[in-house]
């Protein structure tokens, strides 16, 4: 999902470095971090595994774990003064790569660079990543997948942003099916390109290899960036008023689809609370301190139909219907529909129309 851009001039766009798993060349990706932030970007690097973890806690270390690990390196990234919360990206290698198509499922991505994606079974999700089955795993790295039959696939086809993806000719490691896989996965995405390396190994042990890798992320990361910096400029330029700041309280009972719906809400310049049911939302809801209700349909116990109905009986006010369901034939007063997934532009219309519904007030949001 992509945001749109702010007009604030002084916002820099950022970017995650996420190297593979017993990446030996942390000297490229420093090298690599001081170069981008030269170019404009604000960087954080991620080391998986730790460099501090002890023998025993690198043996225990999940998947799961790691993903939580750049999560949170993200959720920094994000909240570094001058970043543009609508302008973050992950430049990911091997295992970093399968993290980061993870985590963008998950976070308001806006590019997604991957080189050499890794693939892993679902199964075995809260397994240690060094007890995995390496022979099964050479032999699963073979299949063709479609999105739906592996999750960091599934994320790819989720993806709304800006993608590259660029393989190695002669890879032991991650073979060609894998990145057919991936680069299948990308069918909604804004823009996509696929890179090949012919004859570059896994690690680019080469230093042409490695250069002519650099040349191609960076000549897209100035593409990309050129391209939002250019979009920024029209919004400052636009002679429209920005929509008013909304209070939003968003009932979602899949933890990631809500974090990640809070996030969004938040880098488009909302503020947003969030609570898994309807139950949760009624014991929530104070008259007067929300603009939008944002809910699911399908709600464990009282449905998101139920409870808007409920609150708006309250005290009216707009309802946007995020759900899997499509919209009735005549939707009730008030109310606009999302189906899921939708775009973030679809996201803006029904922020944009749900705002013309609520009364001016005196106090921002806060």
């Amino acid at each position: 999902m992509t945001p749109s851009i702010p007009a604030d001039a002084s916002l820099r766009p950022g970017l995650l470095l996420v190297p593979g798993w017993d990446d030996n060349h942390r000297d490229r990706y420093r090298a690599l971090e001081q170069a981008l932030c030269a170019a404009g970007f604000a960087c954080r690097l991620v080391d998986v595994p730790n460099a501090e973890w002890s023998t025993a806690e690198r043996a225990a270390v999940t998947r799961e774990d790691n993903l939580r690990d750049v999560l949170a390196a993200f959720d920094a990234l994000a909240a570094e003064p001058g970043v543009a919360g609508d302008a973050i990206g992950i430049v990911g290698v091997s295992y970093g790569a399968y993290l980061a198509a993870l985590a963008s499922r998950v976070r308001p991505l806006r590019w997604l660079a991957l080189r050499a994606p890794a693939l892993y079974r679902d199964e075995a999700w809260s397994q240690p990543k060094e007890k995995l089955d390496k022979e099964d795993l050479s032999v699963y790295r073979l299949l063709r997948l479609a999105p739906e039959e592996n999750r960091a696939l599934g994320a790819c086809a989720a993806f709304r942003g800006d993608a590259l993806l660029i393989g190695s000719g002669h890879d032991d490691i991650i073979p060609r099916p894998v990145i057919e896989n991936y680069a299948g996965a990308f069918a909604a995405a804004r823009s996509f390109e696929l890179r090949m390396l012919d004859g570059a190994d896994h690690a680019l042990s080469h230093a042409d290899w490695y250069e002519a890798y650099r040349r191609i992320l960076f000549d897209w990361l100035g593409q990309r960036q050129a391209a939002w910096k250019v979009e920024r400029a029209a919004a400052s330029a636009s002679p429209h008023a920005p929509p008013p700041r909304l209070r939003i309280l968003v009932v979602e009972d899949d933890p990631d689809t809500l974090t990640a719906t809070l996030h969004l809400l938040q880098a488009l310049g909302h503020w947003a609370t969030g609570v898994k049911s309807a139950e949760g939302a009624k014991s929530r809801f104070l008259e007067g301190a929300f603009d939008v209700l944002m809910t699911d349909i399908g709600l464990p116990a009282l449905s998101g139909r139920e409870l808007a109905q409920t609150l708006q009986r309250r005290a009216g006010f707009p309802v946007i219907f995020a759900t899997g369901q499509p919209p009735p034939a005549e939707p009730a007063r008030d109310t606009f529909w999302l189906r899921k997934p939708y775009t973030v532009e679809q996201l803006e219309d029904a922020l944009r129309g749900a705002a013309a519904l609520v009364p001016p007030r005196d106090d921002a949001a806060s």
